[in-house]
């Protein structure tokens, strides 16, 4: 028995000096197979000679390889690290030996530059665990998971201290592919995964079995998800960053995870962060909130108290909503499916006074240049006048022509009384048969059609007190909607001027609707929030009298994390599984909030505002048909 132990650890020695085995080459291969990558790149301490059978094996399979020779601390070439490490847009395979001298280091680096996340499969073979007490051990079993049977439960395994403290070192998470294989005889490796829940975010070190490799039987290795693997995340927190307005209150989570959100919280963050606290139950995740007044920032680094500027420089890990800007794709990664819409719209009560756009559009004066015409055929009237007076021979005054020219239009008091009484009635009959079809029968029309008639308009603007207005109002080039960047550059001047003299232009969206129902604003608000409170407080007649202009339309809204974050993968797998069984659907009916519309049950009242130039007319052609008079008698 002492000769075997003998001969048992000159193997081992041998195995250091020469490097990997040629059976863990053929084990190397057969894994990288099954975990269908196309790609590996080897860091290899070993002679040229395993490397060339790697390759020639490797081809067989459709596997290419590059090596990396990391041999000592001294010679290592980083340069020639990253172009292997990145050679590849496809899932890279790395394979290394902790029996190399700058294994440690290698680790080290491979944290610092993001090698340790779902793009790589690292497999670490480990020849030497042949017999346990030739090194130091760490015992595992508590990390066990049962895969296949309840036999392997209580199959304890030893894992090399050396490898269990440099990766428990490192910077790990959720979504790192690290499996270490460990000598089991002659014949057999048994493959462990290693990862962490998030060493940044105080996460726990795992160390979980996966599968086996035999010589006989080949890879046997669990094809369950990796997720599902890794499901109990043991209470652990992330930090959240959320855009809202708490009023001056100490913040509390159930101020937008209630089913009634608190004053100052935007329904797309309620609905958001709902869906999150969902996924947060599941898995066993806590959230630590911090509270910012804006959406979107200028990503200077001084500034953090903004969504996107939290997430750029990682100082937070997810955020429930944020908008589609395909030109901030850099700074942050959007996570799918999305999970609420949002749009916004300007409220505001269809004024009752006004000419041209705030009144009926069949009755309105002759434009100036007809006005004109008029004025001009009557002095030419004139001049003809004057000059047949001169070929007669008659006296020339002004009088003889200007009541020859009256009365070629009128001829005597009575025609002209008649002929105005006439046009008056006329303009009215048309006035009222016009206004009966457009607004009685079709009902209230947009009075405001756009948003530069708005600024035209002697309505106030308001806006809602939420991030994103905030953010619409600081940043010069962040817009509702790009159609209108002009005028809603006009009314970002507008508003800043108005703020600089004192006015508050944000209003929470109670106070604000009940000012539109008062009359006099123009109110900016999404719709969710704005149809709440509208069916609250607006009487049907009200809302026949109530009307909006569009001012972003339509968006879909996703929650966001950091770039290459290493909860990207997971929480859209975990949101696609909410989707899918209808969760997602359910918080949205929930939260959202239905539109109301004028039934035309209180139709507006026919007002004879707009038909004043026909009373006008009217008054006009009776006192100079009266002063004919006087003078023709």
């Amino acid at each position: 028995m002492r000769l075997g132990t003998i001969i048992i650890y000159l193997f081992i020695t041998l195995a250091k000096i020469f490097g990997l085995s040629d059976r863990s080459l053929e084990f190397s291969v057969e894994y990288f197979v099954g975990v269908e990558t196309k790609y590996v790149c080897l860091l290899s301490c070993e002679k040229s000679y395993w490397y060339r059978n790697f390759v020639k094996r490797g081809s067989s399979q459709n596997i290419a390889a590059m090596s990396v020779y990391v041999d000592r601390r001294e010679n290592l070439d980083f340069k020639m690290i990253d172009l292997c490490l990145t050679h590849s847009t496809a899932p890279i395979g790395i394979l290394i030996n902790p029996k190399c001298s700058t294994f440690e280091d290698l680790m080290y680096y491979a944290s610092e530059n993001s090698f340790f996340d779902a793009r790589y499969k690292w497999l670490i073979v480990d020849e030497t665990e042949i017999i346990n007490n030739l090194s130091v051990t760490v015992n595992t079993d508590r990390y066990l998971e049962n895969f296949n049977s309840a036999e392997e439960e209580n199959n304890v395994t030893d894992i090399n201290m050396t490898i269990v403290q440099v990766l428990s070192a490192v910077n790990l998470s959720v979504d790192a592919d690290i499996t270490v294989s460990i000598t089991k005889g002659s014949r057999r490796y048994d493959l462990f995964e290693i990862f962490n829940f998030g060493k940044i975010r105080g996460g726990k070190f795992i160390i979980q079995k996966i599968g086996n490799w035999d010589e006989k039987k080949g890879l046997n290795i669990s094809k369950v998800f990796k997720y599902y693997r890794r499901w109990d995340f043991q209470n652990m927190a992330l930090k959240m960053i959320v855009a809202m307005n708490t009023l001056g209150k100490a913040f509390d989570p159930v101020m937008i995870t209630n089913r009634v959100p608190a004053p100052g919280v935007a329904v797309i963050t309620q609905t958001g962060a709902q869906i999150l606290e969902e996924v947060a139950a599941l898995h066993n995740i806590r959230y630590n909130y911090t509270v910012v007044d804006r959406w979107v920032g200028d990503y200077k680094r001084e500034h953090l108290y903004t969504v996107t500027n939290g997430l750029y420089f990682r100082e937070h890990d997810i955020t429930p909503v944020l908008r589609f800007l395909r030109n901030h794709f850099s700074r942050y990664d959007v996570l799918f499916p999305s999970v609420t819409l949002y749009e916004t719209r300007y409220y505001y009560k269809i004024p009752s006074y006004g000419i041209g756009n705030f009144e009926n559009q069949f009755l309105r004066p002759l434009s100036t240049a007809a006005w004109w015409c008029v004025v001009a055929i009557a002095i030419l009237c004139g001049i003809v006048l004057m000059l047949s007076a001169i070929v007669e021979r008659r006296p020339i005054t002004i009088d003889f022509a200007l009541f020859s020219v009256l009365a070629l239009i009128c001829q005597q008091s009575r025609k002209l009384t008649i002929l105005v009484t006439g046009l008056s009635c006329l303009l009215i009959y048309n006035y009222y048969t016009s206004s009966v079809v457009s607004w009685l029968l079709n009902g209230p029309p947009p009075s405001i059609n756009s948003l530069q008639e708005l600024l035209e308009s002697p309505l106030q603007p308001l806006f809602q007190d939420t991030g994103v207005s905030y953010s619409w109002l600081q940043l010069p080039d962040y817009y509702y909607n790009n159609k209108n960047t002009k005028a809603e550059d006009e009314l970002k001047k507008r508003l800043l001027n108005m703020k600089k003299n004192g006015k508050n232009i944000f209003k929470s969206v109670n106070d604000g609707i009940d000012l539109v129902r008062q009359g006099g604003y123009v109110y900016h608000t999404d719709t969710n929030g704005a149809n709440k409170r509208i069916s609250e407080t607006f009487t049907q007649r009200e809302l026949c009298d109530l009307d909006s202009l569009e001012s972003m339309p339509k968006y879909l809204l996703y929650p966001c994390v950091q770039k290459n974050s290493p909860y990207r993968q997971f929480y859209s797998w975990s949101l696609l599984r909410l989707k899918e069984r209808g969760i997602i659907r359910c918080i949205q009916l929930r939260t959202w909030s239905q539109g109301l519309k004028c039934d035309g049950s209180s139709p507006r009242a026919l007002a004879l505002g707009g038909a004043a130039p026909a009373f006008i007319l009217l008054a006009i052609g009776y006192v100079l048909g009266t002063i004919i008079m006087l003078l023709e008698r």
